[in-house]
């Protein structure tokens, strides 16, 4: 073979390599695009089946003696799911136990309306334990007949409701005391209820839908001389789409990048509890961020 026939062999074999592993390269791509699709959907489809059950215990010395092991279930966001989907959450209230269940608002959709199903609802959960309910901002934005039937369907079926209300929970003896905020702490409403609040300086548990206003919650209690000890509150939906080291992209109320999305969360001597809540709103869905139900047992220290 001479000079000029090797030259035109070593470069048909390197131009025929070069193209083997373009291809290999592109294809490897491919493989790497196609799974990150299949792991996008499955997560999409996760979050929006799959409810998770997030357990804490709560110490404090206040609490009292009697209230040492008291389970509570927080119920947030419901947004009148419906269907099938109620047996599975149902049953898995049901295997908690709970001595309480807090309904911390939203139980009904303004958007997709179906009163029967949040009824329905309310009816089947108020036989697991004493449930105690405030109002959230869908619920408020119903017609008043629609509203109306919650009531009438939380009445009848021993639910009770705490709309700027507060109530004790009694064991052994001893009491707590129970409030349920449903108005802007910005409000009227809001501060006729503080200014009707009873000096408490035992434990309080406060309800409330709206997680931003934890740290006026702790002030305005303090103001009165009362206190804020624990606090339950929904409403974030967990930032809808949840990302590594980012707790939430966006939550009403909050806006991008939300402080308060969900789990526990700590100011001075009061903890908040935050659900990112069991359904969906109107057409929204969720990603990396699947129903949430909140345990949590209390501990007298």
């Amino acid at each position: 073979m001479n000079t000029e026939e090797r030259v035109f062999t070593n470069e048909f074999n390197s131009a025929g390599l070069s193209g083997s592993k373009s291809h290999t390269k592109r294809r490897r791509v491919l493989t790497v695009i196609i799974v990150l699709l299949v792991l996008i959907v499955a997560e999409f489809i996760r979050s929006n089946l799959y409810i998770e059950v997030e357990r804490f215990e709560y110490e404090s010395s206040e609490l009292p003696k009697s209230f040492d092991g008291v389970k509570i279930v927080q119920i947030s966001d419901y947004h009148n799911h419906g269907g099938s989907y109620d047996d599975r959450l149902l049953n898995k209230i049901r295997d908690e136990k709970p001595d309480y269940i807090f309904l911390t608002g939203d139980i009904a959709d303004s958007i997709r309306t179906d009163i029967g199903k949040a009824n329905a609802f309310l009816e089947k959960v108020s036989k697991i334990a004493d449930c105690y309910l405030v109002w959230g901002n869908h619920d408020y934005a119903l017609s008043k007949e629609d509203r109306n039937s919650m009531r009438k369907c939380c009445k009848k079926n021993g639910i009770t409701v705490l709309e700027n209300k507060y109530t004790t929970l009694e064991r052994g003896g001893s009491s707590v005391l129970l409030c349920g905020t449903v108005s802007s702490p910005d409000s009227s409403n809001f501060g006729e209820f503080i200014r009707t609040m009873p000096d408490y300086q035992d434990f309080v548990i406060w309800l409330h839908h709206y997680p931003e206003d934890f740290e006026t919650i702790v002030k305005q209690s303090e103001r009165r001389n009362s206190r804020a000890d624990l606090v339950f509150c929904g409403h974030a939906h967990g930032g809808l789409i949840r990302l590594p080291f980012i707790k939430g992209l966006y939550a009403p109320g909050q806006g991008f990048f939300p402080k308060y999305t969900g789990g526990r969360y700590d100011l001075d001597s009061s903890t908040m509890f935050v659900s990112r809540g069991v359904g969906n709103s109107g057409y929204t869905l969720r990603w990396g961020d699947p129903f949430h139900l909140v345990v949590c047992t209390l501990k007298s220290t």
